[in-house]
């Protein structure tokens, strides 16, 4: 635009009105020239800039930058878009000109789950939801029989128009992720710019927001068709089921298979089983489901293929140190199973109030004497799911009324073949971990099991944290005193965060209650194992059941080196005869009376130790050998009284030595103590117990490991020093540099400066240390003398107090311990 004539004009008067003419000229032509340039050019910051270029519908609740370009391109308002969809897409359509048209199958989809979520937030689709109206007289009275009438056939309408989007918007997503393996059956198509697609292995922006818009609406049909099958909360509508359960041989129903977890149908448990037939309106949808006992096991009570599907899009975990993911296609979900196990204080406080642990009818149905009762396994199934329209062409794709939702067990399906090429599945490995954990109070229940008074003894429990695998190594888990399998959360976690040790090892973790005494506790889980490897593998040739390791704390590492040990306590009974409490004869009576309340086997059993065969390596973490004295202080004396027997342990041993004397003698008694003792007296260095067990031996083929804290960071700097290349520095928080200037002004070297002070993390003990340190070194409660073993393969010394197993560098050291297990 030119205004130079204009304005020469506008300047020829008077020569006293030529600087308010002039003035007045400047400003005209000065709007003008903004009014014909509205483009102007800020500084703003680079991560806004990466946000409105990877931001879609999904991310950020608006269109992405290029859809929202298109729109504009033909002329198209978005709202008016979404009022009049239909003849919008007509108009977009027409609107694109360029031949490759792989770009506006994203445009279409990321329009189609937009519209979607509009329906979704419609009146109309929310009436779905809405309870009927109850009250005649007010407001929310109920409608006339029109008025529902017509209400229901909007509501109708509005979601089959919703599921419609949502189909549209997988089929178009789909057909864009996948361009490259379908025909180009469609007129325009550019068939050489496609094929060059494949050979860019680096993703666009597009791509990403369109694998984005497949997973949302994937997510969204998957989960609202388990609803809808439910029967609760439907945004889908008109669906019919039929069940498909797996041919009647197929599926093992006893506990046992559950357990083991054993493909039910000829082939692997990466096949897919498909079990329920959904039609949707018009369109048809076939769910598959893992081809394994677990994923299964709902299928065939025909009202369910899974009960209680969520997806990960849904759940914020918190409490974890890290969230253990694979990046890949699909969508990540959790299965719970409807008869997992459950454990609750409240349940803990009922039992105990009540008298009972069971009610009557429970007893009947399981026995808890029997370790399979016991053994628990996964209730919480992760998947993987994707959606796959049939069809070989584009157009075939696009016009498919046929889905199938394929879902599948990440843990063994690792990839997924579509049109002929294999895709890396997604997953969430720490999703079902999080689910167990806030699903039961474990840790709650750990310190209650430890002070409430039970009628009967609550017997070790084991948990698989995923589906039996038999070419996996077991890592078993045990806790320590007043606590439970939650104590494992960070180290369970970054376990499932490695690649190379999720791949080869599960976990097991043993929940037991710690105020039975220690050699009933090591009895009962060692017999809780035991059953777990034989109904697992009865033959032993999986590699489940070899190289196994034990991972345990404080308590639970005494109970695992008595696990690993082929000592006969029975003839170190002797050496508990120093203090003359009683007569010989009334020690034999004592004996014989412990013989007739197990019996002869039992008592053997008991007594006579022999190390599991299946575990090779073993870790031990904080571990009261030897006792502590900790445990005899006034505070911990005071806390001990609080702790009870079980009433039916109690009253079985004591029964059968009641002629001997009171039960209060007994407990003083150095043989009564191995069973009238809490597990919390027990680890006082002055108890029967530790004087018993404190020098018994590992058999030679374990490799052993010991991870024993520090709480003064002066004697861990001071145990540095002697073993510098053992030392890590502690880098988990900042420190305070020395405030003072050198006094070095000839150093003029560019390498950086190391604090005056730095702290020490842990130290790996390469030789014997000095006895003077030795008797410093304790993380409060257990001395270094106490934990310390002869023989072990590594011996490391953490910068921390007794729970050291929550500390990373305790949770790098097993790590490095389990990675070195898989290169021997």
């Amino acid at each position: 635009m030119t205004f130079a004539s204009s304005i020469k004009r506008v300047v020829t008067p008077t020569h006293q009105k030529t600087p308010s003419i002039l003035l007045v000229a400047l400003i005209v032509a000065t709007a003008l020239l903004t009014a014909c340039s509205t483009v102007s050019v800020n500084k703003q910051a680079s991560a806004k800039t990466i946000s409105a270029q990877r931001g879609n519908i999904v991310t950020e609740n608006k269109l992405s930058s290029d859809t929202a370009s298109a729109l504009l391109s033909a002329g198209l308002n978005e709202q008016a878009c979404m009022q009049q969809f239909d003849l919008c897409l007509t108009q977009l359509t027409d609107s694109m000109l360029n031949k490759h048209y792989r770009p506006a199958l994203a445009i279409f989809a990321e329009l189609h789950y937009a519209k979607a979520r509009q329906l979704a937030d419609s009146e109309n689709c929310r009436n779905a939801l809405a309870r009927p109206p109850i009250d005649p007289y007010y407001a929310n009275a109920p409608l006339s029989d029109s008025a529902a009438k017509t209400q229901q056939e909007n509501t109708s309408r509005c979601l089959t128009d919703y599921q419609e989007r949502l189909f549209d918007a997988v089929k178009s997503s789909y057909t864009y992720l996948f361009y490259d393996s379908l025909d180009h059956d469609f007129e325009g198509a550019d068939q050489h710019h496609s094929d060059s697609h494949t050979q860019n292995r680096i993703p666009t922006d597009n791509d990403i927001q369109t694998q984005d818009v497949y997973n949302a609406a994937s997510n969204d049909i998957i989960t609202q068709l388990y609803r809808s099958t439910n029967g609760s909360n439907k945004l889908m509508g008109g669906t019919k089921v039929e069940y498909l359960p797996p041919t009647a041989a197929s599926v093992d129903n006893n506990n046992q298979a559950a357990i083991a977890n054993r493909s039910p149908q000829k082939g692997q448990p990466t096949d897919q089983v498909k079990v329920m037939k959904v039609q949707v309106d018009d369109y048809n949808l076939g769910i598959y489901l893992p081809n394994e006992n677990n994923y299964l096991q709902n299928a065939r009570k025909q009202t369910s293929a899974l009960a209680d599907l969520v997806s990960t899009y849904e759940l914020r975990l918190s409490g974890l140190n890290s969230i253990s993911k694979r990046p890949g296609l699909g969508l990540s979900l959790v299965a719970s199973l409807d008869d997992r196990y459950t454990t609750t204080i409240r349940q803990l406080l009922i039992s105990s109030l009540s008298g009972r642990l069971n009610s009557e009818k429970n007893k009947a149905s399981t026995d808890e004497s029997k370790p399979s009762s016991r053994i628990y396994p996964t209730g919480h199934l992760l998947l993987t799911g994707l959606i796959q329209p049939s069809g070989d062409s584009v157009l075939d794709v696009l016009s498919s009324r046929q889905l199938d939702v394929h879902l599948y067990n990440p843990y063994q399906s690792e990839s997924v073949r579509i049109l002929n090429n294999d895709y890396p599945l997604a997953a969430n490995f720490s999703a079902g971990y999080g689910l167990w954990l806030s699903e039961n109070q474990l840790d709650g229940v750990g310190y209650l099991n430890l002070i409430t008074r039970q009628p009967e003894e609550r017997l070790p429990k084991l948990f698989m944290l995923e589906p039996y695998d038999p070419n996996k190594r077991v890592i078993i888990m045990l806790h320590g005193l007043a606590s439970s399998p939650a104590t494992w959360v960070n180290l369970t976690n970054d376990i499932l965060n490695d690649d190379k040790l999720r791949e080869n090892y599960q976990v097991w973790q043993i929940f037991y209650p710690t105020n039975l005494p220690i050699l009933e506790n090591r009895y009962q889980i060692q017999r809780l194992i035991n059953s777990t490897y034989q109904q697992t593998d009865p033959n032993g040739q999986n590699r489940a059941s070899k190289n196994s390791v034990i991972v345990s704390h404080s308590m639970g590492a005494i109970i695992a080196r008595m696990m690993l040990s082929d000592d006969n306590l029975v003839e170190d009974f002797d050496k508990l005869d120093d203090q003359p409490l009683f007569s010989s004869s009334e020690k034999r009576r004592i004996r014989d009376a412990l013989k007739e309340t197990f019996a002869e086997e039992q008592l053997k059993e008991r007594f006579e130790l022999k190390a599991l065969p299946q575990v090779d390596t073993a870790v031990f973490l904080s571990a009261p050998f030897r006792g502590t004295d900790y445990a005899d202080r006034w505070f911990t004396r005071a806390l001990r009284r609080i702790v009870y027997l079980p009433v039916g342990l109690v009253k079985t041993v004591t029964d059968n030595l009641a002629t001997i004397a009171t039960q209060g003698d007994l407990a003083q008694n150095p043989l009564g103590a191995l069973y009238l003792q809490n597990g919390a007296s027990q680890l006082s260095d002055k108890s029967s117990f530790i004087q018993l067990t404190k020098d018994i031996t590992i058999n030679e083929r374990i490799t052993y490991h010991s991870i024993i804290a520090n709480n003064d960071a002066d004697i861990t700097k001071g145990l540095a020093q002697l073993q510098p290349s053992g030392a890590k520095i502690d880098l988990s928080q900042a420190t305070e540099e020395d405030k003072k200037e050198t006094t070095n002004t000839s150093d003029t070297s560019d390498t950086p400066k190391i604090p005056a002070k730095p702290l020490i993390a842990a130290v790996t003990v390469d030789e014997n240390i000095s006895q003077a340190l030795t008797e410093r070194l304790s993380d409060g409660i257990v001395p270094y003398t106490s934990a310390h073993l002869d023989g072990a393969a590594s011996e490391t010394v953490i910068n921390g107090g007794h729970s050291i197993q929550t500390n990373p560098q305790t949770i790098l050291t097993l790590r490095r311990i389990l990675h070195q297990q898989l290169q021997e």
